[in-house]
């Protein structure tokens, strides 16, 4: 097979997108006139069955936040303000989110609350699952902000937003024609260009958008992204840093009836061929070297909406699949990961992802006397799929290590999902009670070679549980003030990877046996393994080295006190207060990082904890607008590693390394001139954290010092960050933002998406500016 040619071929949407740009631009025919009038007519009826369009003049708020749960949702004018590259930059001032990883998109995760694994953290796009499992890679997050409406963060674990998420929910909403039309108008179209002075950005994006008829809305957008490496505040670049990449949005919103709203949308993304570090969490060539690498990712989404008047029923569901297709070439002199010697000069490694969602639920609102409800039944169903395929330039190592393109350290697998959700809210006067329920079915399945391994080892190929996860909250209005008070209790679990339940190597070194000694016949080893016990020599670990069906789910208890308040606007074009104070506590236990032999069993003693405080108050008027949070959390975790003398359980606490550093954000600005210009300073004040760290002292480190049972942990430095920014409406159809990041050009490093240390140096000053034009 040819070094750069993926197994199967590669859909290319770029002509499909210029295909159903025509098709708008056909339809509109010439363009709509614009009315000058600030306030123009309304639509006549037959358009009022489609969502309406947001009148000129009023602001949607730049941030959400329920009153009752710890979600922030970041809407258009946020995502706009910082002319944001990627998601991560949005979501990076919540209290209680970091983002791990960098200074690539493709290489960063999200990290709520202490919880960074992509089986912790669940990223949806229009309700749709994304991410997957891969060794040393980032989130698996392939989306554009200029294409998305809102970001909706959730942290900590709810019923409805899925299994596994014990780090919380980050969910993202494409825009429609609906985001772009002004009042008035039934067509349109839209182009913005940007630059980035940092390092050579350009960015360019083209939409259409259209309401040809009162039942249908129709969106094609597409943006690219071309840069050359970042650069460091000593203006040094980081290598391999640049990116170039093609996202596309195609949209079609039908409403048949007013109650009735079908959307089917597909969102894609391309970057590459690009050289990029292997280990793409750290952000440098780091450990692995560098590969050249493609990737590859769609998802298509049916949605619908079913509100009959009158009715019991309020449905809502969807349909998704995303596929992503990830191709990494490693070469001789670059990558140290298969094309090490001569006889090997490249390998390819192709990775095949595709996740399926389906949900629905139906809400039903009642009233008995003076009590009122909401009954909320659902169903989610989930299967994510992965094959994975090594190929290198000689037969006889593929023959000997790689038998038909299987790497037994990284196997192919499935893992299907079945959940069943129950949820009721009781009101009653200034009380709100809602206690529910989710019943998860999972199996998880060994492929092809994987699977023929499993079998002939007499192991279980497939994996199956069920899980109970209780969840309640009380909210009491007080004395029917704008103040609520909010407590919440969640159970949840994560179940165990793919890799570590059929990996041999990697994950599944957990279970590797120990060799043994030709001397004495007894099993041996410098340190001895989790499933080797020194006392009695016996190694239990299975005889194939694969941890199979020995994992138990990790699960989780989280409680929350929430204290959140409203304040609408005392008169015409006064300001408007939000604010939400949250306490939380939450108690992991059977860390899937300590299985081990416990007694010669295999148990998972490891458990930890962490606890913290995020506030929030966000401030909109007229003519001024801020925001203050803030978050602070600690924790300790009881890893349970097993004493290589006693082969007892090492039972010792030690600091939670993995936790957000304390963050203070400040944000003030002001609006002048009809609302047509506006500016303003966000302040970032990043704390110190412990981290693992080298011996040796670095620009961002202290040195580390020696933690028996740990290793060298030391100082992460943190750092005093200031922003601007600033927009002009120049005209009806013109506006101009600009925005200058991290002025004082500080230097300060990243966090490492891999072993909870300090990562690389993050970019030095930074301007932004882009023209937008709407026709």
């Amino acid at each position: 097979m040819h070094c750069c040619q993926p197994p199967g071929s590669r859909q290319a949407p770029f002509p499909l997108t210029l295909g159903f740009l025509a098709v708008v631009a056909a339809l509109a025919g010439p363009v709509h006139a614009q009315n000058d009038d600030p306030s123009p007519a309304r639509e006549p009826a037959s358009e009022q069955t489609l969502p309406p369009v947001q009148v000129r003049g009023e602001r949607e708020p730049e941030v959400t936040l329920p009153v009752t749960a710890p979600t922030t949702t970041f809407n258009r004018e946020a995502l706009e303000r910082g002319q944001a590259e990627n998601v991560f930059e949005v979501i990076q001032n919540a209290p209680g989110v970091m983002v791990e990883g960098g200074p690539r998109a493709s290489g960063m995760r999200f990290n709520l609350r202490g919880f960074a694994d992509n089986e912790d953290v669940t990223f949806k796009i229009d309700g749709a699952v994304k991410g997957f499992e891969k060794y040393r890679f980032g989130g698996g997050v392939f989306v554009e902000p200029e294409l998305l409406k809102a970001i909706e963060v959730e942290r900590g674990p709810s019923l409805t937003s899925g299994s596994g998420a014990l780090g919380g929910t980050i969910s993202a909403t494409t825009r429609s024609a609906a985001d772009f039309l002004r009042p008035g108008e039934k067509y349109g179209a839209l182009t913005r260009f940007g630059y980035n002075w940092n390092n050579r950005e350009r960015l360019r994006m083209l939409a259409a958008f259209g309401r040809p008829t009162g039942s249908l809305d129709l969106l094609a957008a597409i943006t690219r992204r071309d840069s050359a490496d970042v650069r460091q505040a000593n203006g040094d670049t980081v290598a391999v840093s640049a990116t170039h990449s093609e996202s596309t949005l195609l949209k079609a919103g039908f409403f048949p009836t007013e109650h009735l709203q079908i959307e089917l949308s597909r969102i894609g993304y391309q970057s590459g061929p690009e050289r990029a570090p292997y280990d793409a969490t750290r952000g440098d060539p780091g450990i692995g070297g560098i590969v050249r690498r493609d990737i590859d990712d769609a998802t298509v989404n049916l949605r619908f909406n079913y509100t009959p008047p009158d009715s019991w029923l309020n449905l809502r569901g969807l349909i998704a699949n995303e596929k992503t297709r990830l191709h990494d070439l490693h070469q001789r002199g670059e990558s140290s990961i298969c094309a090490v010697a001569a006889i090997v000069p490249y390998c390819n490694d192709f990775w095949r992802y595709s996740i399926w969602t389906s949900e629905l639920f139906n809400d039903t609102r009642y009233r008995l006397g003076p009590v009122g409800g909401t009954l909320t039944v659902g169903y989610q169903g989930i299967r994510n799929s992965r094959d994975v395929v090594r190929i290198s330039a000689n037969e006889r190592v593929n023959d000997l290590s790689y038998p038909g393109g299987f790497n037994e350290a990284q196997p192919p697998g499935d893992k299907v999902s079945h959940a069943l959700i129950l949820q009721n809210a009781f009101d009653w006067g200034d009380l709100t009670f809602t206690p529910g329920g989710r019943w998860d079915r999972y199996t998880v399945s060994a492929t092809k070679r994987a699977r023929e391994n499993m079998v002939e080892a007499g192991q279980a190929p497939d994996i199956a549980f069920s899980k109970l996860s209780p969840a309640a909250s009380l909210s009491w209005r007080i004395m029917g003030s704008p103040w609520t008070l909010t407590g919440r209790y969640n159970q949840a679990f994560r179940p165990p990877l793919i890799d570590e339940y059929f990996a041999r190597g990697g994950f599944g070194s957990r279970c590797q046996v120990t060799p043994i000694n030709p001397d004495s016949g007894r099993p041996y080893s410098p340190t001895p393994g989790a499933f080797y016990d020194p006392v009695t020599g016996i190694d239990h670990a299975p005889a194939t080295s694969i941890c199979g069906d020995l994992y138990r789910p990790q699960e989780s208890s989280n409680r929350e006190l929430i204290l959140g308040w409203t304040l609408p606007p005392q008169s015409a074009g006064g300001g408007a207060w939000q604010g939400r104070l949250t306490w939380f506590e939450s108690r992991t236990r059977y860390l899937l990082t300590s299985l081990a032999a416990v007694n010669g069993v295999a148990a998972q003693p490891g458990h930890e904890k962490r606890q913290g405080v995020e506030l929030e108050i966000h401030y909109a008027s007229n003519r001024w607008f801020g925001g203050l949070t803030y978050g602070r959390m600690s924790g300790w975790i009881v890893d349970a590693g097993i004493d290589p003398a006693t082969g007892a359980v090492n039972a010792d606490r030690r600091g939670l390394y993995g936790v957000p550093a304390n963050t203070l954000v400040l944000n003030l600005g002001a609006r002048g001139f009809d609302q047509r210009l506006e500016g303003g300073i966000r302040l970032r004040n990043i704390s110190d954290r412990q981290v693992y760290a080298d011996p040796a002292p670095t620009s961002c480190t202290s040195a580390g010092t020696m933690v028996p049972g740990t290793g060298y942990i030391g100082t992460h430095f943190g750092v005093r960050l200031i922003d601007l920014y600033a927009r002009w409406q120049v005209t009806r159809d013109i506006q101009v933002r600009g925005s200058l990041d991290n002025i004082t050009n500080e230097t300060y490093c990243l966090v490492d998406g891999f072993g909870a240390a300090a990562g690389p140096v993050a970019a030095g000053r930074t301007a932004r500016l882009s023209v937008s034009v709407q026709f």
